[in-house]
Order: structure tokens, then sequence, then C-alpha cells
């Protein structure tokens, strides 16, 4: 791990805890994914939600690290981690900030931060462990995509949400939190859950393509190809990845070829298999 990452991780950790303890929770507001979880099981019963995120987070790790492998999970730990060690510290450094119990502003502002801080741990090609774990694992044994997953535990956290609050304008405005983080991590990070295609052009394409599709787990087409100048046929690489892939697969890119030609451009909808298509079902025959 680069150190550069690692502080970008803690950074990252930092913004998205302070906003948790000092705007979310005490407005009473939730999150989505393993925090929202977190934040049910702290209104409920008093606990932490640093030490829920540990409790939930190393059982999920686990198994992970046993279905997904260890390559992946090292940042992925830091994340969590830092974000519970800024949990801890948090909850014994008394801080006010006083928004006169505008919802509206609290969960904009929570929203902000929680974004920043997501987007700065994305880009540097962490997560905070949780639904993306999950997310991946049921990724690999089901035909639904990780960004379809994901949003399914974010739904579902957000039903408990209303059954405990019993209060649908903190849904409202917890639903609001989550849209303007959402937006905040695809500004900072072009992260998020959507897709991003990628074209490669390098003398090393045959090997990046391999680890592409052994390592990011996501299909590659070679597109024969020519330079203008050189008149040096190629293998042109073309792949679609989510974005939460992106960080990672430009480092795996880098480490092969440091020289690559790379165009990313953004794609707005993904039809077909491993995005939206059921592996069950068979093409029709004529």
């Amino acid at each position: 791990m680069r150190l550069k990452n690692i502080l970008m991780i803690i950074i990252g950790a930092g913004l998205f805890s302070f906003g948790l303890n000092y705007l979310v929770m005490p407005n009473g507001l939730y999150e989505g994914g393993a925090t929202g979880l977190t934040l049910i099981l702290y209104y409920l019963f008093k606990i932490q939600p640093w030490v829920m995120n540990i409790i939930i987070n190393i059982p999920l790790f686990i198994l992970g690290w046993k279905i997904l492998g260890k390559r992946m999970l090292h940042l992925s730990l830091l994340g969590t981690f830092a974000v519970t060690f800024w949990l801890a510290i948090f909850e014994r450094v008394p801080l006010v900030i006083d928004l006169d119990h505008d919802l509206m502003i609290v969960s904009m502002f929570a929203g902000i931060l929680s974004g920043m801080g997501l987007g700065i741990i994305f880009k540097a090609g962490g997560t905070t462990g949780g639904s993306d774990i999950v997310a991946r694992i049921g990724h690999q044994y089901t035909h639904y995509s990780i960004g379809q997953i994901i949003l399914a535990i974010d739904i579902l956290v957000l039903v408990l949400t209303a059954i405990v609050s019993q209060d649908l304008r903190v849904v409202l405005y917890t639903m609001l939190q989550v849209t303007v983080a959402s937006r905040v991590i695809d500004i900072i990070s072009d992260g998020g859950y959507g897709s991003k295609g990628l074209m490669i052009i390098s003398q090393k394409s045959e090997e990046i393509a391999t680890a592409i599709d052994s390592q990011i787990e996501r299909g590659v087409t070679l597109i024969k190809a020519q330079g203008f100048y050189t008149r040096a046929d190629v293998n042109m690489i073309y792949s679609v990845i989510y974005k939460s892939q992106l960080q990672e697969t430009k480092d795996l890119i880098h480490r092969i070829d440091p020289h690559a030609f790379i165009t990313i451009t953004d794609a707005h909808e993904v039809l077909g298999e491993g995005f939206t298509l059921d592996k069950n079902k068979q093409p029709i025959e004529n």
C-alpha cells in the first residue's frame, strides 16, 4: 500500500466520522448500508457505532478473505478500522455544531462531509467495508450486480429506519443526506456504483486484459487496431467497470505498463452479462 493512499483513507475516514458523530447522530438522522445499521442499534440500545462497526465488519472481513481473497481487502480493512478509530476519538471530544436544529441544513451538511470522506476513501482505492463486501460476495454467487445489491441493502436499511424512527420526516431527510453524499462522491472520486468504459492501448495488452479479468473481475474485449504513424498492429482493450473499481484498475494498468494510453468515458446505461443479464438466460438459437 502506498503511503499516499493510506493517508488519504485516514483523512477520508476522519471526515466521514466527523459528520456522523457531530451532525447525523445528535440530530437523530440515519445512514445507508452497514453504517445505517450501526445507527439503528445505537438509537435502540445505545451501543456506540464504533463498537458495532467492528462487530459487524469482522465476520464480513473473515468471510470476504476466504471468498474474495486477501488482496482486495487490505485497503478496505484500513478504511474500516480508520472509521472505527475516528468514531472512538470523536466520542470523547465534546463539540456542539449549532444549526438551529434545521434538519434540511443538517442533512445537506452531513451529506457533503460524508460524501467528501467516502469520495477520498474510494479515490485511494479503499472502502469502509460493510455492504461493499456483502455486495461483492453476492455478485460472485448470483446474477445481480454489485450496484444492485448495494441498492437493495440501502433500501432494506431505510425500511428498518422507517420502522425504528416511525417518523417519515427523518427518513426523507436521511434520503436527502444519502443523495447529497452520493453526488459529492461522484465529484471528488468519480466513484459511486455506476459504470465507466475504459479503452486501453498498450504493448502489454494481453497481460493487462488478463489482470482485469482475474483481479478486477470485469469482462474484457480485445479490438484489433493499428497505429496511424507507426502502422503497428495492436490489441486495444475495451472494458466496462464499476466506478468504485476505477482507481484500482488505473493502478493495476500503471503497474503493468506505465506508458499505456487510457481513455475513460461515462457508461450511462450498461446492459448485458455481468450488469443486468441473468446468467441463466441463454441466447435464442435460430
